[in-house]
């Protein structure tokens, strides 16, 4: 029995809950990045082309809008081409929609409250799609970002459809920004899932016990449904047998040197490694789609199922409640006090929001308010260089590709060229005196992360733990079945199991991140996982 120390804190409800402490070592964590140099090219080019045609064409208090289209290219970061297309198009043409209804927001004749009720529920409903489409960072927060600055912009009739008009163009240009890589070298996104799967796989084999080794496996598992779905039907026999190899890792097979060595083989150009793949491997093989497929359906069936929609919707809920709530004080606080740019502190709040529990929106507020008390130094340094809209521009696109070199590391550090992006934008459109608007960023912003924590601790995820109670049945279930299915349909039980193993984890990192879940919870998916993994290795 797992047993939580008697100084953990506790949260309404009674229930245990991380230690504040953890909070900020946990927010502070750096993350592994690969690949991050060619993302961050293609973002601060995606941002170049419309900001230089716009600029040279003599329409430059355009160029803002125009910018939004050019955040399709942050989507999909490192895709397959063939999902990469349908994501990137998707996220160009939402942020279209989304500056469409901030202009129509702008029109008004109190623009004010249209234009935060168009935040909430753009935002809302970003989240919540990003987060059933598994569309990845930077999920909902561009679209209401688009929104949120559609709203402020002073607008005429003609921009109804001149705004989306020139976001459609530069997201059509970042479209195919994300896809020239195909003409060079089609292969290494896929090349780039399946090493990252492979050592994901080789930190399975010497993960610790308890639930740090459950989200060591759980990172693993979605690595290998990552590579798995990023390759194509047929023609890719070598890179599947790879796959398969960090598939066995999940249950307990391998060695921690072999999995690095093939990852480092196949992350650079020439031959993929050959490996002689086992009959379970050879049977992976064969039922991959299906083993994705039921991933999938697995997840979403019972967010469609419970009466409030599942996490997920409770999640898109704290944003539009988070969004609305930030939006209104800070509008309340512009009236009162003259401080500007209310909207920063609605799009704070959706970006605080953007996790599924209350535990990350904790993470992503300290990241969010500290990286900007930082980034505000930065900011000054660059605001107070003296160039002219050239300047500007230079300073967008560098800053542009430094956030997407560090976003990937952590949240934070990457505020330290957000703010003065964020800034550097709102000076193409209208000059404002540079004291006045590092104020207005660390006001609005402290005050939007403060109302995003609350709505994310008065919104809870109570369903989250009902979810988790029937992942942990399935799994259970499918385990004890096991060998009886096998007999008769060889190879579809394990697919099932690995595809409710990765369910389960998944179930289990929503509900770790409320108050509410109980050790008895932890011990039972511990418990199943364990029995699960030793069930695949013996059919193995």
């Amino acid at each position: 029995m797992i047993r939580h120390a008697a100084a953990v804190p506790k949260l309404p409800g009674g229930q245990p809950f991380a230690r504040p402490g953890s909070w900020v070592r946990d927010a502070a964590r750096l993350r592994p990045a690969d690949a991050a140099w060619a993302f961050a090219l293609r973002a601060g080019l995606a941002v170049a082309l419309p900001l230089v045609a716009l600029i040279l064409a003599g329409h430059t208090a355009w160029a803002g809008i125009a910018t939004f289209g050019s955040f399709a290219a942050l989507y999909a970061r490192d895709a397959h081409y063939r999902s990469r297309g349908r994501v990137v198009a998707a996220a160009g043409l939402g942020l279209t929609v989304a500056v469409f209804l901030g202009t129509l927001a702008a029109l008004a004749a109190a623009p004010e409250l249209p234009g935060i009720v168009a935040v909430s529920l753009v935002g809302a409903a970003a989240t919540w799609l990003c987060a059933v489409f598994r569309v990845g960072p930077p999920a909902g927060l561009m679209f209401a970002f688009a929104t949120a600055v559609s709203a402020a912009v002073p607008a005429t009739t003609a921009d109804l459809w001149r705004h989306p008009a020139l976001t459609a163009g530069a997201a059509a240009a970042a479209w195919v920004i994300a896809m020239a890589g195909a003409a060079v070298d089609r292969d290494a996104p896929r090349r780039l899932a399946v090493a990252r799967a492979l050592r994901r796989a080789a930190g399975v084999l010497d993960a610790p016990a308890g639930p740090a080794g459950l989200r060591v496996r759980h990172l693993a598992a979605t690595a290998v449904a990552q590579a798995w779905a990023a390759l194509p039907a047929r023609g890719a026999a070598a890179l599947e047998a790879l796959v398969a190899r960090a598939e066995s890792a999940l249950a307990g097979l391998g060695t921690r040197e072999e999995l690095l060595g093939l990852a480092d083989a196949v992350a650079r150009r020439g031959p993929v490694p050959e490996v002689a793949s086992t009959a379970t491997e050879a049977a992976g093989i064969t039922g991959r789609h299906l083993s994705d497929s039921g991933y999938r359906d697995l997840l979403r069936g019972p967010v469609r199922g419970t009466a409030l929609g599942g996490p997920l919707l409770v999640a898109a809920a704290r944003v539009a409640l988070g969004a609305l709530a930030a939006g209104a004080v800070a509008g309340l606080l512009a009236q009162l006090t003259g401080l500007g740019h209310p909207y920063w502190a609605a799009v704070s709040a959706v970006a605080v929001l953007q996790g599924t529990n209350l535990l990350v929106s904790l993470h992503r507020g300290l990241q969010r308010a500290l990286g900007t008390l930082a980034g505000l130094v930065v900011a000054a340094l660059a605001l107070a260089l003296p160039g002219d809209t050239w300047t500007l521009v230079a300073g967008i696109v560098a800053a542009q590709v430094v956030a997407e070199l560090l976003v990937i590391r952590n949240y934070g550090l990457a505020m330290l060229a957000v703010t003065p992006l964020a800034l550097l934008v709102g000076e193409l459109g209208a000059a404002t005196p540079p004291l006045d608007l590092l104020r207005d960023r660390l006001v609005q912003t402290v005050l939007g992360c403060v109302i995003g924590l609350l709505c994310a601790a008065a919104v809870r995820t109570r369903v989250a733990a009902k979810h988790l109670d029937l992942a942990v049945a399935a799994c259970e279930h499918t385990t004890a079945g096991l060998a009886r299915t096998r007999e008769t349909r060889p190879g579809a039980a394990e697919r099932l199991l690995v595809a409710q193993l990765t369910a389960l984890r998944e179930a289990y990192d929503v509900a770790s991140g409320e108050p509410g879940l109980t050790p008895a919870a932890t011990d039972r998916v511990l418990t199943a996982e364990r029995n699960a993994r030793l069930a695949l290795a013996r059919s193995a």
